[in-house]
């Protein structure tokens, strides 16, 4: 069960879609939420404010504060309809630092990718993937398009034998518990390693029965050069899953952390809900 869920707020379009979908968790775990809207690192490094008139910075400041309190106002009057115990949190600091630190103090943190017409999340590069590198936490990304009803009753699971898939899996056990279909998906397996390391095909099965899990349906796939993230995708349509779990891969650029090649096609073209761990 989770029992703390964080979710971050800004004054971004999707912020309404985290906080319905955080909302929903709650209520269904029994769980309480904290809204984390980090209010500094980004003026202070994207511009000079010195440089600006003193009262345009006063529009700019207050601006700011307007956008801050109607989002504050919008979270706790969504909280309170829902039932659920709600904290608000304004974070000083650099943005993914912040939210990382937060969701240390949670089961589960709430993001989007931003899109390129919002303002504030849209100029902090990498938001996302920086804090699912850095927190520890899993982090579950929401679409910016698309309804979904439930989320984690028909998972689908990416293993690939590796470390970070086997954390997601640890990450995702709420999920996991709850859930009514589980799917367990491997692209591009290396059958020869498999064979050399005395594998079998039920190991996994075998494993998520002895948690208590559903026995998974297991699925082995090629990309056949459509790339790893395309053949996720179309499983998780074709099978109708709403929520996605798969380890997080990337590297640092200044930094910054940019995603793989399977984690980036999820994030800009996911339909359903990512849970994401490193």
């Amino acid at each position: 069960m989770l029992g703390r869920i964080a979710i971050y707020l800004s004054n971004d379009k999707a912020c309404k879609r985290r906080i319905d979908a955080g909302l929903k968790l709650a209520k269904e775990h029994g769980a309480e939420v904290v809204g984390v809207y980090p209010t500094d690192g980004v003026a202070g490094t994207y511009y000079d404010e010195s440089i600006i008139p003193q009262d345009v910075r006063k529009v700019l400041h207050d601006r700011r504060n307007d956008f801050r309190e109607a989002t504050r106002k919008l979270f706790l009057e969504s909280a309170a309809t829902a039932g659920v115990k709600a904290e608000w949190r304004t974070p000083g600091g650099e943005a993914d630092e912040a939210l990382a630190l937060h969701a240390r103090y949670c089961d589960l943190l709430v993001m989007s990718k931003a899109e390129q017409v919002d303002t504030v999340a849209a100029i902090i590069p990498n938001l996302p993937e920086s804090v699912v590198m850095a927190s520890g936490r899993p982090v579950l990304m929401i679409p910016n398009a698309g309804n979904f009803e439930t989320i984690g009753r028909r998972v689908l699971y990416c293993w690939d034998q590796r470390r970070e898939a086997a954390r997601a899996f640890t990450d995702a056990t709420p999920f996991m518990k709850r859930c009514d279909e589980l799917v367990v998906l491997e692209i591009d397996r290396d059958e020869r390693a498999f064979k050399e390391n005395d594998l079998h095909e039920d190991d996994f099965g075998n494993f998520c029965t002895s948690l208590g899990y559903p026995q998974p349906r297991h699925l082995v796939k090629k990309s056949d050069g459509i790339g790893v993230g395309n053949v996720i995708l179309n499983t998780a349509s074709d099978l109708s899953s709403d929520l996605i779990v798969m380890g997080a891969y990337g590297h640092s650029r200044m930094r910054q952390w940019v995603m793989g090649g399977a984690s980036r096609t999820l994030l800009s073209s996911m339909t359903v809900p990512v849970l994401l761990a490193h």
